[in-house]
């Protein structure tokens, strides 16, 4: 059955929302890598700061949106009352084979100026999809997909490519990380630039990680080199000015002797690579969300250290990798750490289960934060242009306890107010009245000095196999705000203002969703990834009087997988 998409194609109406978006978002220098909304961050296929003025797209380039990871996408269609309606696409097919971990992609202009989504799979394919059938356009495999870490321990297999890519819609390539061995080890981490209109590599391309080294102690010669086996590939790919930053961390059961890694490669110029790695074992970078960028590097977290130690190397930290893998210690403005790292080293409460945030709060001081949340339950605002080093955030808010908040957060502004929503596990501190268990939350951020945030409300989530990831939808970047989340096999939306349900799952089902996955939104549809397929769920306009039949009805089939 063909489906009509909502679109907004008046041309007062897009230049209005152009405005408004710039109004919200503007707080650094240049504008997004990504497609979408303007935001803040630079585009990733410039390296001047001398930007055009921002130009609405529908195209989703990366995990999140934006370089900021805010997850927020401006959607004319999507209101409160139209999320009430929406139906589910049985007429999208997007089938493919293997299991899916990363979020999905969407390029507006794609093979032959048709709308793509993209599909990545641990057994190292790669998919574009048509964006009305969901047929596939093309296929590429990047190399062998290993069984097994090759250093006793991980849980996944085959374990290729686990994290999201990043589009580069000037250059037309998509950016693709993804471990390569055959048996039961992993023998080298490649990184693969691929045309977004027929798969084939750019030429320079793939890159080899396992060659790259970081500063280190004089023990290992005054340079770190990279091991393949004990290091894990999970978190979302960079593009910022024309550098792609790559994150890695260890596998489930931390064995092995790895260390947080960002590797830095020159998309110009792909034999120009840097790396920075954590300075003690372990202390891995692995959030599924990938790391936040404000359009000068990226902001990365780490998690705990492996080897037991009690003086401070790089665990628990939030940094800032610039250039080709440079953190500058000179000051203590490009790395934070809280004063109970060695608390949170001993429980495994990282940093690194959460990805970081920029976040701009309108009428704040200052301007502009880092959001980042421990699974221990703290949520740190920093300074984005001085970290503070040991102990210098301006806000420790607690919004729960326990090892409990493994997530991708969402920033939205509705009311006035930035809010910030995630999802938490248990023991989560909800206003009064309201659930305390596993919940979707969300924090309102009012203006301050720095600012006070609270809990504005909580929606209960149900059993689902892993922690949701929600994302958040305006039709402007501050009306109508939505929170959209995948609650087990089914879609939930909920208003950004009271956390009052507005859709929950009553049309399809997607089953084999992965923990940390984010939907996107798309023309109308929210679109997410899960092991063999696509779900869509999407607004239809309502059909003509002289041309409503019963074949313009949306037939839904509460069990049809979706493709």
């Amino acid at each position: 059955m063909k489906r009509r998409w909502i679109a907004v194609v008046v041309a007062a109406s897009a230049a209005a929302l152009v405005a408004v978006a710039i109004a919200f978002f503007v707080s650094a220098p240049g504008c997004s890598a990504s497609s979408g909304p303007p935001t803040s961050m630079r585009d990733s296929s410039m390296s001047d700061s001398s930007m055009p003025a921002p130009t609405p797209s529908n195209s989703v380039l990366e995990r999140n949106n934006h370089p900021s990871r805010d997850g927020h996408f401006i959607q004319p269609a999507l209101t409160k009352a139209a999320a009430k309606t929406m139906t589910f696409d049985t007429g999208f097919q997007a089938n493919f084979t293997g299991a899916m971990f990363a979020s999905p992609l969407y390029l507006e202009n794609g093979p032959g100026g048709k709308g793509v989504f993209f599909a990545v799979t641990t057994g190292n394919d790669v998919f574009a999809l048509d964006e009305t059938t969901g047929a596939v356009m093309w296929m590429r495999n990047i190399g062998p997909s290993p069984t097994a870490s090759g250093v006793g321990c991980g849980n996944i297999s085959p374990i290729g490519i686990l994290s999201t890519p990043v589009i580069d819609a000037v250059a037309r390539t998509i950016y693709v990380a993804g471990a390569i061995g055959t048996g039961a080890a992993i023998q080298r981490h490649e990184v693969h630039a691929l045309s977004v209109d027929d798969g084939t590599e750019r030429t320079g391309w793939p890159v080899d990680v396992s060659r790259a080294t970081a500063p280190g102690a004089a023990a290992d010669g005054g340079a770190l080199p990279f091991m393949p086996s004990p290091q894990n590939q999970r978190s979302a790919l960079s593009l910022v000015k024309g550098i792609l930053y790559v994150a890695y961390g260890g596998h489930v059961g931390d064995c092995g002797p790895y260390h947080g890694w960002v590797v830095a490669i020159n998309t110009a110029k792909p034999t120009e690579m840097g790396g920075w790695a954590t300075g003690g074992q372990g202390e891995g970078i692995w959030a599924a969300g990938g790391m936040a960028s404000d359009g000068d590097g990226v902001f990365a977290a780490t998690g705990n250290n492996t080897a037991g130690v009690s003086t401070h190397l790089d665990s628990e930290e939030i940094v800032r990798v610039t250039g080709m893998g440079t953190l500058d210690r000179t000051t203590g403005a490009n790395y934070f750490y809280p004063t109970i790292w060695l608390t949170m080293d001993r429980a495994d409460a990282d940093f690194a289960s959460n990805n970081p945030m920029y976040v701009p709060v309108p009428g704040a001081t200052p301007a502009a934060f880092v959001v980042a949340f421990s699974k221990d339950g703290h949520m740190y605002m920093l300074d984005s242009a001085n970290l503070g080093s040991l102990g210098g955030h301006l806000v420790d808010f607690p919004v729960s306890t326990g090892n409990s908040i493994h997530t991708s957060p969402t920033a939205y502004t509705s009311n006035q107010r930035v809010h910030v929503a995630l999802s938490i596990e248990a023991a989560s501190q909800c206003p009064p009245g309201s659930p305390t268990g596993r919940v979707v939350m969300s924090v309102a951020i009012p203006p301050g000095t720095p600012p006070q945030p609270h809990v504005l409300w909580c929606v209960p989530i149900g059993g689902a196999a892993g922690p949701p990831a929600p994302i958040s939808t305006t039709t402007d970047g501050k009306s109508e705000a939505i929170v959209w989340f995948m609650n087990g096999t089914g879609l939930t939306g909920v208003d950004g203002d009271t956390g009052n349900v507005l859709y929950a799952g009553v049309q399809g089902v997607c089953p084999g969703v992965r923990q940390w996955t984010s939907p996107i939104a798309v023309k109308g549809r929210i679109v997410t990834s899960a092991d063999g397929h696509l779900c869509s769920w999407s607004v239809h306009p309502p059909a003509p009087p002289d041309a409503a039949t019963s074949n313009d009805a949306a037939t839904v089939s509460d069990a049809a997988k979706g493709g």
